[in-house]
């Protein structure tokens, strides 16, 4: 968990702080230009495509290293931490790309809703480790048992 953490930590702050540099970037800098349009439009759109390949892609590639997990059984410490990396890694890499895209751009919008909302996502995925802990979690049909792991 420690491993897990400290991952979490540094691609929490990462996004942050380059959202600060661009926005600092971006503070004396002139208008855009009518020309400019199709390249923020064309960014915007494939920042969005990326989080919306990218995204479900991890969340498929992790259930496949969280499978003993749907049998009640527990999931070994590096598959999970395999499997939170990848999403965490999805979102991370689609949340900078569209900020990439604010700054080549030189317009916070509407390059800095994608890199929100996966922002968003990942502050929501913070690592619990119940999937690792065995009590029959993953197995039962009972909603009060059950718990869908983070």
């Amino acid at each position: 968990m420690k491993y897990a953490w400290a991952a979490y930590l540094v691609m929490l702050a990462a996004p942050f702080v380059f959202f600060l540099f661009t926005v600092w970037y971006l503070m004396d800098r002139d208008g855009l230009t009518r020309s400019e349009l199709p390249i923020i439009n064309g960014w915007f759109v494939s920042a969005v495509a990326l989080i919306i390949v990218a995204g479900p892609a991890a969340f498929f590639a992790r259930s496949r290293l969280f499978r003993p997990y749907w049998k009640g059984e527990c999931v070994a410490p590096r598959a999970y931490l395999t499997g939170m990396l990848i999403v965490w890694a999805a979102l991370e890499i689609g949340g900078l790309y569209s900020l990439v895209g604010a700054f080549a751009t030189r317009s916070l919008f509407p390059n800095l809703l994608p890199a929100l909302a996966a922002l968003m996502m990942y502050v929501a995925l913070w690592p619990t480790g119940r999937a690792m802990v065995c009590s029959g979690r993953g197995d039962s049909d009972d909603p009060e048992r059950y718990e869908e792991p983070r």
